[in-house]
């Protein structure tokens, strides 16, 4: 009897076969569609490859005739910097929507059979490896080739970093199987990793730090790749051991973000990161107590910030991109570099004010005009932004000597403000109104421009900064009628 039930059990070989023959009897796009299709895609992968070639081959060579004291230091910590980056980008993605991955309808109708679950998530395992080499090679071939490395050792640094970055994946992997808190230790660890080579870039410390010969280099290469390649396979064999709670875990989240994608929403992604992050505190200790009136809103966004400093802790961070900058020669750039940081930095402040603004709701339950509740939600996120601008002022000094420096940075600072506020303050789309035909069907006009929600506004504002007094009291302007406009009761 035991034998016969034996045999009745498929393995998972066969149960992805039958769900691949389901799936290809119900496909309704012809050979023809799909060659053509395929076509189109490869020729503007080529032609846009090749035009991103030649671009990179254009500047490593104006890199190599024009770059030279402090210029070739940045330069050659430039592609450490970005192979951390790209490290840390790799392991937050991998603890965000976890490297071993199931699709909610795998999770409920596959993994509850007597399948060996192994070999139903190896599959999804080998292509998270193969998805994380490949973004990891196609983000460090710029900086391999701008970083003045010759061509060997440009290879040794592209499949170092790529190891690297392939190894924090498979310990994100390891951590999710076994629940333990060694990725997010790993996290903290690059970052603190990053933020000290940018402080270095920009203390000119550079010159202290010692080359490496090219037979350590290669060594250390190896190494690395011996250490990814082990962990890859230890966590291929232990993901037959994760349980359903824990893939549970980003069965919700991964809809929620493929609608958003598909639908080049980028608020609404925000939005389901936001509510993911806060649903993750099981409860919140209450303070009772505090200033009454719109004081109330501002009282309870400086006890989040307590309750959860990450965004803080992360823009204190970035004020040393200004200076990496600043050394590297930017010259007026470097109020650039100063705005884009405060807006890539700041909509993870606004919590609170994207809240109340996308929930409609809850905002007319409170006893405030909309100007008054905006406004009340950005003095923190506001005031912070503002500190990190006038903690750039050092950076400014040579660009506008006799006190003007400050100013500077107060409209550094008021134009990361409004683009921030653009950025959090923007309308969902609008599905009633007259759509665009795509090939993924109808699209709402709004659609396109929530791309470059805030970017516009950082760009119409930060580009005046370049040109003087005249252009800072223009950037200033700006920056305040923004901000007045997207929280007036108009606007909403």
């Amino acid at each position: 009897m035991s034998t016969d039930l034996d045999t009745a059990v498929p393995s998972a070989r066969e149960v992805r076969q039958e769900i691949r023959d389901w799936r290809r009897g119900r496909a309704e796009l012809k050979w023809g569609e799909a060659i053509s299709d395929a076509y189109v895609a490869l020729f503007c992968v080529v032609m846009v490859g090749a035009m991103a070639g030649n671009v990179v081959l254009n500047l490593r060579q104006l890199a190599d005739e024009t770059c030279a004291g402090t210029c070739s230091e940045v330069r050659s910590a430039a592609p450490w910097l970005v192979a951390l980056a790209v490290s840390l980008l790799a392991l937050g993605l991998a603890r965000l929507l976890g490297p071993v991955f199931s699709p909610p309808a795998a999770n409920g109708w596959l993994l509850s059979t007597p399948v060996d679950r192994g070999a139903l998530l190896r599959p999804g395992w080998l292509r998270t490896v193969a998805l994380t080499l490949t973004g990891a090679v196609l983000a460090l071939v710029a900086p391999a080739i701008l970083g003045g490395f010759s061509w060997g050792e440009g290879l040794a640094f592209l499949v170092g970093a790529s190891a690297a970055a392939l190894a924090c994946v498979a310990i994100a992997a390891l951590s999710q199987v076994h629940e333990s808190p060694v990725a997010r230790w790993l996290t903290w660890l690059v970052t603190l990793a990053l933020w000290v080579a940018l402080g270095l870039a920009a203390t000119r410390e550079l010159s202290a730090v010692p080359s490496v010969p090219p037979a350590l280099a290669l060594v250390l290469t190896a190494l690395v790749v011996l250490v990814a390649a082990a962990l890859v396979v230890r966590a291929r064999i232990s993901v037959g051991r994760v349980s359903r709670r824990v893939l549970a875990y980003t069965e919700h989240l991964s809809p929620s973000l493929s609608g958003a994608l598909s639908s080049v929403d980028l608020g609404l992604m925000y939005d389901v990161l936001l509510a993911r992050r806060w649903g993750r505190f099981a409860h919140v200790r209450t303070r009772t107590g505090g200033p009454l009136g719109w004081a109330a809103l501002v009282h309870r966004d400086f006890l989040r910030a307590l309750r959860s400093p990450q965004p803080y802790v992360l823009l204190a961070g970035l004020v040393l991109v200004p200076y990496a900058a600043s050394e590297a020669d930017a010259g007026r750039a470097v109020v650039l570099a100063t705005t884009l940081a405060g807006l890539l930095g700041g909509p993870a402040l606004c919590s609170g004010l994207r809240v109340v603004v996308r929930t409609q709701s809850l905002a007319r339950m409170l006893p405030f005009r909309r100007q008054t509740l905006l406004l009340a939600h950005l003095v923190v996120p506001g005031a912070a932004l503002m500190v990190f601008a006038l903690a750039t002022t050092p950076t400014l000094v040579d660009e506008m000597p006799d006190g003007g420096a400050i100013n500077l940075a107060i409209a550094c600072g008021l134009s990361s403000i409004a683009a921030t506020v653009r950025w959090v303050t923007g309308k969902p789309p609008n599905y009633a109104a007259p759509m665009v035909s795509t090939p993924g069907g109808g699209v709402p006009t709004a659609v396109f421009g929530s791309v470059v929600r805030g970017f516009d506004v950082w760009a119409i504002s930060a580009l005046p900064l370049m040109f003087g007094q005249t252009g800072m009291l223009v950037s200033s302007l700006i920056s305040i009628g923004v901000i007045a406009y997207l929280v007036s009761d108009n606007a909403g």
